[in-house]
């Protein structure tokens, strides 16, 4: 039986990072935000955020995703209701994935909110990135090309990293590269010693 685990933290905490240090080591890994924004570029979900959101957050037949964004994290009942349409597609393509990754020991599943979406339920263990809170607003306003009001804003809708880490199993402590690779290290041998 494959185990799965979960790889969470806060926007810009680093979880990527983690997830290629995971991958390297020959765990495979899902990203499950990358998948929900394949997801959404879908003809079925493009309707139904047409629907759900109207023409204002399209440029001509174009989601922008940027507007849907400011939308969304600034009204918690639109997020829930785009949550609503992305998750279960991600959720289904997840488990084609896993299937075809069945002959692997352990699989990573990586996602931003694992925990609010309720699917931690899932995993066999959790793992929580955490990272200086300036830290992430940095490497977010860079990645995103945002401001900092922007990215507190979508902070609001995520667990805090003392909610994540009184439900994870694991902690990784993002403070710098040359540290992840033991940190991985030391839970796989963990999860493999426990199966």
């Amino acid at each position: 039986m494959t185990k799965i685990i979960g790889l969470t933290g806060g926007i810009g905490s680093g979880k990527s990072t983690v997830a290629k240090e995971f991958f390297s080591k020959g765990i495979p890994v899902y990203y499950a935000d990358d998948e929900a924004k394949i997801i959404m570029e879908t003809a079925e979900v493009q309707d139904l955020l047409k629907t759900t959101f109207g023409s204002a957050v399209f440029d001509g037949a174009q989601l922008n995703k940027q507007k849907l964004a400011q939308l969304v994290f600034s009204n918690s009942a639109l997020l829930e209701q785009l949550n609503a349409i992305v998750h279960p597609r991600v959720q289904e393509h997840f488990k084609g994935w896993l299937a075809f990754h069945s002959n692997h020991p352990i699989v990573i599943k990586e996602a931003a909110i694992l925990f609010e979406s309720g699917r931690a339920a899932d995993c066999d263990y959790v793992i929580a990135v955490e990272a200086e809170e300036s830290e992430r607003i940095r490497r977010v306003m860079h990645r995103d090309n945002t401001t900092k009001e922007q990215v507190l804003q979508r902070m609001q809708h995520q667990w805090t990293d003392e909610m994540r880490a009184s439900k994870s199993d694991f902690i990784i402590q993002n403070t710098s590269l040359a540290s992840l690779p033991n940190q991985v290290k030391s839970i796989l041998e963990w999860v493999q010693k426990s199966e």
